[in-house]
């Protein structure tokens, strides 16, 4: 229970810390308007939660698949809108949907536990050292990333940004394929023994950049392809913008 409640915490937590702090080092936000983005996000994956068997409903009882689909589109767009205008209403929209999309399966997991005597004290360990391990993962990264940028400019910062919202994206497509909107192909390589998904750097490498040891044709046309969308436009639209002032 101890290892679940650790590997648990850091599937579902540092996915929301890394993004934070990308968003962070693109510009500075304040610590109020953090605060409230992460209590809101908390709250909104409280309600989600509760409101799970009345959303699963939808669609043929598929309710809750699609809403989560709609959450990782969202991620997506708010995501590069915040990178090409800095807006804190982007910046709320991506935190919120990023803390309710996964924050929500974390709050499940603890309450179907923690009223378990036996699995209470390891339940509590195990999440508070997933919590310090991401803490201290996302202080570093912070730091790194802020170094970089100030060595390198934007261009880093905006690749590595793009490959973490892509990676939402993959999600969404993983959640289509289990309603069946889509249908698998096939493996398009097999890395499972050079680096497995379960490892600590492959777990990194997950929430960081969207890392899958044996990704199918989908999903590297769908990555690629976002992650370049991502990156043009970041890119393209600001130099066309510069043009037409001078």
């Amino acid at each position: 229970m101890l290892i679940n409640s650790l590997v648990m915490s850091l599937n579902q937590l540092l996915p929301v810390a890394i993004l934070l702090v990308l968003l962070q080092v693109v510009k500075k936000q304040s610590s109020l308007r953090i605060c409230s983005a992460v209590l809101i996000g908390a709250v909104m994956s409280f309600l989600y939660m509760q409101s799970a068997s009345w959303v699963s409903q939808w669609f043929e009882y598929q309710g809750l698949e699609y809403s989560q689909i709609g959450l990782c589109i969202t991620i997506f767009i708010a995501v590069l809108v915040f990178a090409l205008k800095q807006k804190s209403a982007a910046f709320y929209i991506a935190v919120i949907s990023t803390i309710t999309l996964y924050l929500s399966h974390y709050i499940i997991y603890l309450t179907s536990f923690w009223q378990n005597n036996d699995a209470g004290q390891s339940l509590f360990i195990g999440t508070l050292l997933g919590v310090g391990i991401c803490l201290s993962f996302s202080v570093l990264l912070y730091f790194l990333m802020n170094a970089i940028k100030h060595r390198f400019g934007m261009y880093p910062l905006f690749t590595l940004l793009a490959f973490n919202s892509a990676a939402k994206l993959l999600v969404a497509l993983d959640l289509a394929s289990q309603i069946d909107l889509i249908t698998n192909t096939s493996t398009v390589w097999d890395l499972r023994d050079l680096l497995s998904e379960n490892s600590e750097l492959g777990r990194v490498l997950r929430a960081l950049v969207g890392y899958e040891a044996t990704p199918d044709l989908m999903s590297v046309l769908i990555y690629s392809t976002s992650s370049v969308l991502f990156l043009l436009i970041c890119y393209v639209i600001p130099a066309s913008m510069t043009k037409e002032r001078v």
